[in-house]
């Protein structure tokens, strides 16, 4: 199946970030999620608020390090500030280095990682591809790694619980990614792959996610049909 952008998947499977896609991702993305880049504006923005001299920030699932890169550019002069992005996709990896080896990279699962103390946390769509069952640890261990006055900025594709208002969302996305140049068969060939790999959450879901982690300021940032940005603060 050709989901675009020269990204093929085999007949019959799932969507996975492995197999060639890596170089072919940066341009895809850009193609397939509303205000994409507007999105790492907004964030390198906020990062003005958390990131001064000896501070520590992460971005969870760094796919080919173009939003922590920038986020490297804009705050590298300051004095002993650390930037470390986690993608178990080593593809992913390989591509992001050859941007910029000064940025660190663990090639593993949130799951399985070991956060420090930290400053700033980024997650730009990384939680529809956690497991159900493993996203309230996985939340809880943010907060938990999170310095009092620490944030996070969480960005993620939403389910309306209104079905009406939910077949309208859907299909004003697929005019937008038609409008971008998919065709029927490939928008198609995507949202098949993609069943059963990515679950979205709807808005109180991921809400309640974040409120029972300790989070106690959740605003959203910036949103577009289904996708959707949070900033929350940990005091």
């Amino acid at each position: 199946m050709d989901v675009g952008n020269n990204i093929k998947i085999i007949a019959g499977q799932q969507w996975n970030f492995n197999n060639g896609v890596a170089k072919h991702f940066d341009k895809h993305v850009k193609l397939s999620v509303p205000l994409y880049e507007e999105g790492h504006e907004l964030i390198c923005y906020l990062s003005d608020f958390f990131l001064k001299d000896n501070a520590i920030c992460y971005e969870i699932g760094s796919s080919t390090g173009t939003l922590i890169n920038k986020l490297y550019m804009r705050h590298h002069p300051k004095h002993n500030i650390r930037f470390i992005g986690i993608e178990p996709v080593q593809e992913m990896v390989d591509l992001a280095k050859e941007k910029n080896n000064n940025i660190e990279f663990l090639v593993e699962n949130i799951e399985d990682t070991k956060l420090e103390p930290s400053n700033l946390i980024i997650g730009y769509y990384f939680l529809q591809f956690i497991p159900i069952i493993e996203r309230g640890a996985v939340i809880q261990k943010i907060y938990d790694s999170l310095l009092p006055g620490g944030g996070f900025i969480i960005f993620e594709k939403e389910l309306s619980i209104d079905p009406k208002i939910n077949k309208l969302i859907s299909s004003c996305y697929m005019k937008f990614k038609a409008a971008h140049g998919f065709s029927a068969e490939e928008i198609l060939s995507k949202q098949l792959s993609l069943e059963g790999m990515m679950v979205t959450n709807t808005h109180s879901e991921n809400t309640r996610l974040l409120s029972h982690a300790g989070f106690s300021h959740i605003a959203t940032i910036m949103r577009y049909g289904e996708f959707n940005g949070y900033l929350c603060f940990k005091y």
